[in-house]
């Protein structure tokens, strides 16, 4: 390898990362939509380009989605499937003026997270391996265990005493049973979703973009839209004021559990991290907004790094698997240029974040928060329509009315994940539903 031509690899690797930190702050729009279009027009423009080169890209434009993402999750409250649980302390956060200082502990997540995946993972490449080789047989009763968790979590509910049993009950049961049926809805949207292809065939690839867009940032935006409160003037911190124990607890907890979510399919970062803030006992905001940051990173840019391990090469996530279209890592060396890309993202990643966060923060509370609203699902709207048509904003209707049942029912919003755990798991245990629906 010469020194011109690892140079260029570098310079591939920062323009995937500034290409992927401009599209990250359009709300809604998720990083493998885009990377499916750069991969259709990678393989139909007939470019001439190093293999290498183009992975180094699409790792780039991961690796800043992983972190400049916070920035329309907070500031926009449009999240995605890994953000919607840091949503409501984060919201809190801006809401008192501290916006900024959930962006900077999310992004101090973020790049411990890629700390750890560039120093550990090739220092347990054995390990990892013997890891997977005991839970690959035994995955579908791990995610049978996941669904299962997250149903049971839905149950310890505080409505403090009443003076009429009833009402005490009825309260109970009431967000119980809107979290049940947020489940099981999802669950079938995702059973249609999987089986049917109602989109258009030449963007079946987009098939749970607006599905998830439905469930997790549209019924968000509407939610803002009906709710009356103000975004006020944002403070610009020296410092953040979080102890170092905290820092290391959220880490911990965070990278723990994005990588049992990169390890398993249909397991997402917010469901690995808020099961890894249960097993490690995590209290307080600034180590949960910490362990999300890192839960995000490790479970997203974790799988494309498993995916070039030399002991595993496993394909987990959308851009492993689109890689393997055209690439197949071979060599250690390989690995090592992946880990150096992802480093390099990182590190422009996170001050991207930080200046960006620095820059709304001292605007946004200029803004009306209902026209902001408004122009953040307009353009939401449009990327669903430009990119799976009009049968796509019928299937994000859809989704949005059920992501509004845990909104106002105040029940877990992880529920609306069934859309990817129950049909994963169904067809990984041999079970098949779809002609209960009519889907063949």
């Amino acid at each position: 390898m010469t020194i011109e031509y690892l140079l260029m690899c570098i310079l591939f690797v920062v323009i995937g990362t500034l290409i992927g930190s401009a599209l990250s702050m359009l709300p809604g729009l998720h990083v493998y939509n885009v990377i499916g279009f750069f991969l259709l027009f990678y393989f139909t423009a007939g470019l001439v380009l190093d293999s290498m080169q183009m992975v180094l890209m699409l790792i780039g434009m991961l690796v800043s989605y992983a972190f400049v993402f916070t920035i329309p999750s907070i500031y926009f409250s449009a999240p995605d499937d890994s953000t919607m649980f840091v949503l409501m302390p984060s919201l809190r956060y801006l809401k008192e003026g501290r916006g900024h200082e959930a962006v900077v502990l999310i992004a101090t997540g973020a790049l411990i997270g890629v700390i750890a995946i560039t120093i550990f993972v090739p220092l347990f490449m054995g390990p990892l391996a013997i890891v997977w080789s005991i839970v690959q047989p035994n995955i579908h009763w791990i995610i049978g265990a996941v669904i299962a968790y997250m149903l049971v979590s839905e149950f310890p509910k505080d409505f403090g005493r009443h003076k009429n049993p009833l009402h005490g009950l009825k309260e109970g049961w009431k967000t119980i049973l809107a979290g049940y049926l947020t489940f099981f809805l999802s669950a079938i949207l995702g059973i249609i979703v999987f089986n049917k292809t109602i989109i258009p065939a030449d963007r079946a690839f987009q098939g749970l973009m607006a599905p998830l867009i439905g469930l997790f940032a549209t019924s968000s935006i509407i939610l803002n839209l009906i709710s009356k409160y103000e975004i006020p003037e944002q403070n610009i911190p020296k410092s953040i004021d979080a102890h170092p124990r905290e820092i290391v607890h959220g880490s911990v907890a965070g990278a723990s559990g994005g990588l049992f979510a990169a390890f398993l399919p249909a397991v997402t970062a917010g469901v690995g991290g808020y099961m890894a803030s249960h097993a490690f006992a995590q209290k307080g905001d600034k180590s949960f907004l910490v362990s999300m940051g890192a839960s995000r990173v490790v479970y997203y840019v974790g799988a494309i790094s498993l995916f070039f391990l030399p002991t595993l090469h496993l394909r987990r996530g959308a851009l492993a698997m689109g890689i393997n279209l055209f690439f197949t890592p071979e060599s250690v060396q390989q690995f090592y240029m992946v880990d150096m890309g992802i480093a390099i993202a990182g590190v422009i990643s996170f001050f991207m974040v930080i200046y960006a966060s620095r820059f709304l923060a001292t605007r946004i509370y200029r803004i009306n928060p209902k026209v902001l609203n408004l122009t953040v699902l307009g353009i939401v709207i449009a990327l669903v329509y430009f990119m799976t048509s009009w049968q796509g904003l019928l299937i994000m209707s859809v989704a949005t009315a059920i992501g509004l049942i845990p909104v106002l029912f105040n029940s877990r919003r992880s529920h609306c994940l069934a859309v990817i755990l129950v049909p994963i798991w169904l067809n990984m245990s041999g079970i098949s539903l779809g002609s209960l629906f009519g889907l063949w």
